[in-house]
């Protein structure tokens, strides 16, 4: 197996990964804490449908990269947009209704963060799509940026403190620079740029503190 082809599986099996937390914590979670959820409202179904298709269009992305069908990765890319500029706006109105339910404005504030960081990401990939190692980094570090919410539920199921989400986080991030000093020998410059918005994204996290379950 070449280079490329492995590293191509890499990134197949990390999006998968990513995709394995968010189906099963978020149903778990329902599980575990049904006497406690909030009301299921009809945007509260829409934002869970669109975040679990963005992580199912990772692994098919990933997945047709790593097939070779790179006509069709690009098509859908284009298509993804739309996928975000849904997505988006509809995480910010549910962490804004679950403020007011709750009354923990640090719910609005770090999902805010979470998808700040997200469009960031995205935008990169967007203007690097034509560089594949940028790409796909800026891509996974796009997705990780949406993670949190999942982790969580996991730790909830789990019965962990609130903040081990953050080393469970931080596993899948160094994830990243791992394969890149083992793959490559160097840091990508994708990676490092992830590493250091991380540190600027940690401390403003930190800083609001975690929301409450």
């Amino acid at each position: 197996m070449n280079q490329t082809v492995r590293g191509e599986r890499f990134f197949f099996f990390y999006s998968l990964v990513l995709f394995a937390i968010v189906v099963t914590g978020f149903p778990l979670h329902a599980i575990v804490n049904a006497d406690h959820l909030p009301p299921m409202r009809p945007l509260l179904h829409v934002h869970a449908l669109l975040m679990g298709f963005w992580f199912a269009l990772i692994v098919v992305q990933t997945g047709l990269i790593r097939s070779g069908q790179y006509a069709l990765h690009k098509t859908l890319g284009a298509a993804s947009l739309v996928l975000v500029i849904a997505m988006l706006p509809s995480g910010i109105w549910v962490s804004y209704e679950n403020m007011l339910r709750t009354g923990a404005p640090q719910i609005l504030y770090v999902n805010t963060l979470n998808a700040t960081f997200f469009a960031l990401y995205y935008l990169m990939a967007l203007n690097w799509r034509n560089t594949p190692a940028l790409h796909k980094r800026f891509m996974m570090l796009a997705s990780l940026s949406l993670m949190f919410p999942a982790l969580a539920r996991v730790g909830y199921v789990l019965d962990l403190n609130p903040f081990a989400v953050l080393p469970m986080w931080l596993a899948l991030l160094f994830t990243l620079p791992a394969y890149d000093l083992i793959r490559e020998r160097k840091i990508k410059r994708a990676t490092a740029v992830g590493l250091i918005l991380t540190i600027v994204y940690l401390g403003i996290a930190i800083f609001i503190g975690p929301p409450p379950e």
